[in-house]
């Protein structure tokens, strides 16, 4: 049987009357459990997105280095 994680760490915002409202409002929407679920999950993607964008960086940089290189080996053709 696996074993269930407790989770230990709180992470602690305040809001304004309406904008508690308006997060209660869409837990309602989502369908989730409550507000902290809402939070987490809502972290946990902006940390997927964030993670996804850092790699097309990363991937950009290194097509970039090789267009430099490429510019570079024709301008050299061409000067020759």
């Amino acid at each position: 049987m696996p074993m269930i994680k407790r989770r230990t760490k709180i992470v602690s915002i305040r809001l304004l009357d309406e904008e508690y409202s308006q997060l209660k409002r869409l837990c309602e929407k989502k369908g989730a459990r409550s507000v902290s679920d809402l939070a987490r999950d809502a972290m946990f993607g902006l940390m997927q997105r964030s993670s996804s964008i850092e790699g097309k960086v990363e991937d950009l940089d290194v097509q970039l280095s090789a267009l430099r290189e490429e510019v570079a080996r024709l301008s050299r053709m061409v000067q020759a």
